[in-house]
């Protein structure tokens, strides 16, 4: 896994925490990753993509923290496109994955193209079968507002709510 790919693990970990905590420890949650990194990685590849390198701690809870703070916006954002599946009705790992996905394109410097792709490979790994595509659609649509706006009268937003259930940061996630 790339170094990049363990920050944004870790930052959607660290948002996780921060979702179900409201607030939480930052020096704790900090020494609790670092801990979990120096331990030995499974040989299990399903495991292991779970797991972030000690250089990944860092960049990915300083990526988690600005994109926590702007959480209200990107929440607002994505309750326009999904009326019917509002952020406070997803399931916390998606709601979270479409968040940090959120703060790379509107505010991150990340690629649209890469940050939506990365979403997405966020969510095959910790979500459900259906995430990406939900996660996918959701982003795009946030990143190509211009183009959601013309076809929202003819070709509304079609997203199935029962199929979901000191480190520079923005520049460390590119790859």
């Amino acid at each position: 896994m790339s170094v990049a790919r363990e920050q944004r693990c870790c930052a959607l970990q660290a948002m996780f925490q921060f979702d179900l905590g409201g607030t939480v420890d930052i020096a704790q949650l900090r020494e609790s990753f670092e801990s979990r990194s120096r331990e030995a990685r499974s040989a299990d590849p399903l495991e292991c993509e779970c797991d972030f390198s000690l250089p990944a701690v860092a960049a990915g809870i300083a990526v988690a923290q600005r994109a926590w703070e702007v959480r209200g916006e990107a929440d607002a954002a994505i309750q326009l496109l999904t009326p019917e599946w509002p952020t406070h009705r997803q399931p916390n790992v998606d709601r979270n994955i479409l968040r940090l996905g959120y703060w790379e394109i509107k505010h991150g410097g990340v690629p649209v193209a890469l940050a939506i792709n990365e979403a997405v490979e966020l969510a095959k790994i910790y979500s459900i079968a259906e995430s990406p595509a939900f996660i996918n659609a959701v982003l795009d649509r946030i990143a190509h507002p211009t183009a959601a706006t013309e076809s929202a009268a003819t070709d509304p937003l079609v997203i199935d709510p029962a199929a979901t259930v000191g480190v520079d940061a923005s520049s460390a996630l590119r790859e």
